[in-house]
């Protein structure tokens, strides 16, 4: 009995519609709440009960989409993901009216049921039914404005993903540095603004795998384009379901790009982290 009770627990934790809070600045400091921060835009997730069950052993199986505002969120979704244990059937965040889910659509990032990351071992399984992917669209015509697809390859445990424009040509490729002969992610320790033990993932030219600078320097030194996890200080890291990112756009970067971009952080959290129990 304990041991069912164990397995429902795991399950029920990743089983939460995500509201994801955006917001601009490049002066946060490690340790304190970046959730307090002025939201200049924020996202809801719409997905069925079922498929975020089935996505805590297949990684990105479940069909989902993503609604980008802008404007600060909703004060009636600010409290969300606060306790460590969360549940909810609906297909969306409770406390969210009609109003607020199509008030000032931006972008919607949006995919269909695939293989979940681990079918990338089984190369037949994900060949036939997909590896994750979201499309990236204009909120108000709908137009594509990109895609960004999981990758599969010989080095199977490096997580990796190709990001696409309209025409399906490949604007950017996302991957951790890696080590141990390109076999195995690498880790970075310490930082100003990362957690410890984290795995940056650095924005790189397709064709040559190079990280892409974007424009600004810290000691002296170019900045890559990146997406890293922050620390958020010991409440929010032990004691709530929320996790916090920081992305850095290329320089000189249009609003289309950084869109698809902003779907790319959200792949990367749907694959690599939403199992830990941590939502946006």
């Amino acid at each position: 009995m304990l041991f069912l009770f164990l397995i429902l627990l795991i399950v029920l934790l990743l089983v939460l519609p995500v509201v994801t809070q955006i917001s601009e600045g490049n002066n946060f400091v490690p340790g304190t709440n970046p959730f307090t921060l002025d939201g200049v835009g924020w996202i809801h997730e719409e997905s069925s009960f079922i498929g975020r069950c089935m996505s805590h052993c297949a990684a990105g199986f479940r069909g989902i989409k993503y609604v980008q505002h802008s404007g600060p969120p909703p004060g009636s979704v600010m409290n969300e993901n606060k306790s460590w244990f969360s549940c909810q059937c609906d297909e969306t965040t409770s406390g969210l009216s009609d109003e607020d889910m199509k008030a000032n659509i931006v972008a919607t990032h949006e995919k269909g049921s695939s293989c979940g990351v681990f079918c990338c071992w089984v190369p037949c399984v994900c060949n036939c039914f997909g590896l994750p992917y979201l499309t990236t669209k204009d909120g108000s015509t709908g137009t594509t404005l990109g895609t960004t697809k999981y990758v599969c390859d010989l080095c199977c445990f490096i997580p990796k993903y190709d990001i696409l424009d309209a025409s399906d040509k490949k604007m950017y490729h996302l991957r951790p540095d890696t080590c141990f002969l390109g076999c195995c992610p690498r880790c970075r320790c310490g930082g100003d603004k990362g957690k410890c033990c984290r795995i940056p993932f650095i924005l790189r030219n397709p064709s040559t795998l190079e990280p892409i600078k974007s424009g600004a320097t810290k000691n002296g030194k170019d900045v890559n384009s990146m997406v890293d996890v922050l620390w958020s200080g010991w409440a929010n890291e032990c004691c709530s379901q929320k996790n916090a990112y920081h992305v850095t756009f290329p320089n000189n970067v249009s609003a289309a790009e950084k869109a698809v971009l902003v779907g790319s952080t959200l792949l990367v959290d749907v694959t690599m982290f939403e199992q830990e129990g941590d939502d946006n």
